[in-house]
């Protein structure tokens, strides 16, 4: 009986200590990795394609249309999902998705960044929330799905393809991708993990985080899948992210 008590007393306090080495590194590196996401967009600016039309390892960025584009493969038609697409990162989010693409989370932030550095800025640093409602930003995004079928393309906005129970929540971009933690981003995507880290000791610690930040408005989490909508399992797909622009009161 005693060991088991002390057995658990080690883990509580490896939790501790984790949890605050966390909180420790991302504050202390805050700032670089701010300045470090500005230089890697400054050397992304000079690898110009056409004129305005940039890109981010898979992620194509047009400048004047105010959009990014990548692919995915469908994976689910049917059933509950927390997030509509996964892009890589968070290893284990990809089996509670509908759509799995190659872009990489860490990528999908720059591009980000890259469209509107404020938007980023407000949303991910959680600057000026004194003033700015980060739910529902002066700039907004709408995501399409684009598909070939009997040889013509389709296109859909990706709310068609889920099913929200409670009329208060407002899904947003965040709701649909996972956009990534500042808490836990470093460890994560910097640190370059191969797998989902299931047996890590911070991992119990970032998932029980995360579930808790992804409950919206009327705590409901995830969505079902509309089945009606859904392209077919398997069918490869074009993501266009969209940059909306809504006027200011």
């Amino acid at each position: 009986m005693k060991k088991e008590i002390k057995n658990i007393l080690i883990i509580f306090l490896l939790i501790i200590i984790g949890i605050v080495s966390v909180i420790y590194y991302n504050l202390y590196l805050k700032e670089n990795r701010i300045k470090k996401m500005e230089t890697t967009i400054s050397e992304i600016i000079k690898e110009e394609t056409e004129e305005n039309i940039y890109q981010i390892s898979n992620i194509v960025i047009d400048k004047n249309k105010e959009e990014m584009y990548f692919t995915g493969r469908v994976v689910k038609t049917e059933g509950w999902v927390q997030f509509l697409i996964y892009v890589d990162g968070y290893k284990w989010l990809e089996d509670e998705a509908a759509i799995i693409s190659d872009a990489r989370l860490k990528d999908l932030q720059l591009s980000l960044a890259f469209l509107d550095w404020k938007y980023w800025d407000e949303f991910y640093y959680m600057k000026k929330v004194e003033k700015v409602d980060i739910k529902t930003p002066e700039t907004d995004w709408e995501i399409l799905i684009q598909w070939k079928e009997d040889n013509k393309f389709k296109i859909i906005q990706a709310n068609e393809t889920i099913i929200i129970k409670d009329t208060k929540d407002l899904i947003k971009l965040p709701h649909l991708i996972f956009l990534g933690n500042l808490l836990f981003d470093q460890i994560v995507l910097e640190g370059e993990l191969t797998t989902s880290c299931q047996g890590c000791p911070l991992f119990s610690v970032e998932e029980k985080t995360l579930r808790k930040l992804f409950k919206r408005k009327s705590l409901e989490s995830g969505y079902e899948i509309n089945s009606e909508i859904m392209p077919p399992l398997n069918t490869k797909i074009n993501i266009i992210i969209k940059k909306l622009n809504f006027p200011k009161d």
